[in-house]
């Protein structure tokens, strides 16, 4: 017998609301729902797809790329290095024992210009692991060392020198010691940048903007042609090109106070935190154009000792960095600084130690304690030098010194007939500088008073004098009253006559 029908045959079964016929084309459906479905699938599958692409493209370049820069890389395949990128884990930056980690970077002109390998900057960039403070020490390209097998020359023939057609980065190596020397500093890292990657990577950017401090004009600036241009810079917030930023970092001879080695390296330092800003900003790290260009601007111009990780560790940490957790040190011949303007065999501009050439005595204190050192230079505290050791000049010297460690020394006095076996401080501050005041104590063994030593007197804006006298000639007046006084004791002398000689031979 045959199955009924699921409905005789002129009858109308009822259908649920909104039910198509199973047989109907999709086009036939309800549009709203269809929209619906279609919508998120198909954006779906752009995203994903848009995103393998890019990050395919990428990767490829990074492995084209980073057999290029990244030298830490030559024992380790580029894909496990792209597998610690992703996945790094506690590693953590190579450090010395002071949890530290050293980074000399050098800035160099390359194939086309005048002294192709010839440091035209030179900065060892160090990072406090425990805090993530960053300090910058910058070494001035005249700097006379000794180099082996050349004796002493400018630290900046250095990576020239050393660079064969065997060994590359033979220059790397020699100026990596030479610095190393220079600051007593073990440096774990090493990077190097010439010209072109300079102005590549900030046009990668499209430009950064920089607030210049001081308009200045550069009459000297080289022309690439054993010349000179001209190049000029207003005063105010500027857009600047690859060129023109590489102008502004290298500008040696500008006008209005910005033709010293200080100056430089403070619009270096803007520079760079421009181009961190840039690089680091939303639109530069979705732009798969402007990574691809940056990563180009890299490859044939860009040199490191750093692995893929690595960089990425360094990155977190720049990433939030402010100005203010950074404070530039450079070694020029300004006044009370640790070097002086020396000479040489052929007569040409050189720069030395003050304490002596060869002597690296007050740079590696400076290099050693340089965090220390900026702090001492942020609390700015007023500090008069008191020299009761008996010894004359003593108070000049130790002024000259600690100047040019960034004490904020104001005055020098040397009361007669006023003596005292051991250094001291009188805090006059209220604890303003909690961290100079250690530093003192330290350095000199002094020991913190109460009160100045017997027959001494101070009154607010006037001069040091002796309380048993009608006056002290040999006093200087305080532009303000101190806030910290260091007195010195004769134990301050045979560690001065060491440690703190100002000659400058």
């Amino acid at each position: 017998m045959a199955p009924k029908d699921p409905a005789p045959r002129g009858k109308m079964t009822k259908k649920p609301a909104n039910t198509p016929a199973p047989n109907l084309h999709p086009e036939a459906l309800p549009s709203k729902k269809i929209a619906r479905r279609f919508h998120w699938w198909y954006v779906l599958l752009i995203v994903v797809s848009v995103i393998a692409v890019v990050v395919i493209g990428l990767g490829i370049k990074i492995l084209r790329v980073s057999g290029k820069v990244f030298g830490g890389t030559n024992n380790t395949s580029p894909i496990s290095q792209i597998g610690a990128l992703i996945a790094p884990g506690d590693r953590q930056l190579k450090q010395d024992e002071n949890h530290r980690t050293n980074i000399l970077v050098a800035g160099y002109g390359g194939p086309g210009h005048d002294g192709p390998y010839l440091s035209d900057t030179i900065i060892l960039i160090s990072i406090d692991n425990t805090t993530n403070d960053i300090a910058t020490l910058s070494i001035p390209r005249d700097l006379l060392v000794d180099l082996p097998g050349y004796g002493f020359r400018k630290i900046n023939n250095a990576l020239a020198f050393g660079m064969t057609s065997a060994n590359p980065h033979g220059g790397d190596a020699m100026l990596t010691q030479a610095v190393q020397d220079v600051t007593g500093q073990t440096i774990q890292y090493f990077a190097k940048i010439d010209f072109n990657g300079f102005k590549s990577a900030v046009d990668a950017v499209d430009g950064v903007d920089i607030t210049v401090d001081n308009a200045f004009a550069d009459y000297e600036y080289p022309d690439n042609a054993y010349g000179y241009q001209t190049i000029k810079f207003d005063a105010g917030l500027q857009h600047m090109t690859g060129e023109q930023a590489l102008e502004f970092v290298r500008s040696r001879h500008g006008t209005n106070g910005e033709g010293s080695d200080f100056a430089r390296s403070k619009r270096q330092q803007k520079l760079l935190f421009a181009l961190r800003e840039k690089a680091l900003s939303l639109g530069t790290l979705t732009n798969p154009t402007k990574v691809s260009k940056l990563l180009d601007s890299l490859g044939d111009h860009v040199y490191t000792t750093f692995e893929l990780w690595e960089v990425a560790r360094l990155g977190a940490i720049i990433k939030n960095l402010t100005p203010e957790k950074v404070v530039p040190r450079v070694l020029d011949t300004s006044e009370d600084n640790l070097v002086v303007v020396g000479s040489s065999i052929d007569g040409a501009y050189v720069i030395q130690p003050r304490v002596g050439l060869g002597n690296w005595t007050e740079i590696h204190e400076l290099a050693a304690d340089i965090f220390q050192l900026n702090t001492v230079q942020r609390e700015a505290v007023n500090i008069q030098i008191v020299n009761a050791s008996g010894q004359a000049g003593l108070g000049d010297t130790v002024g000259h010194t600690l100047r040019g460690f960034g004490y904020n020394v104001q005055t020098v006095a040397t009361p007669k007939g006023v003596t005292a076996e051991s250094s001291s401080i009188v805090d006059l501050s209220g604890g303003k500088g909690p961290k100079t005041l250690t530093m003192l104590e330290q350095k000199f063994s002094a020991t913190l008073a109460p009160s100045l030593p017997n027959g001494l007197s101070m009154t607010a804006g006037k001069a040091l004098v002796n309380s048993n006298a009608n006056g002290n000639k040999n006093a200087n007046v305080a532009p303000a009253t101190p806030e910290l006084m260091l007195v010195l004791g004769k134990n301050a002398i045979p560690t001065t006559s060491t440690n703190l000689n100002t000659n400058r031979n």
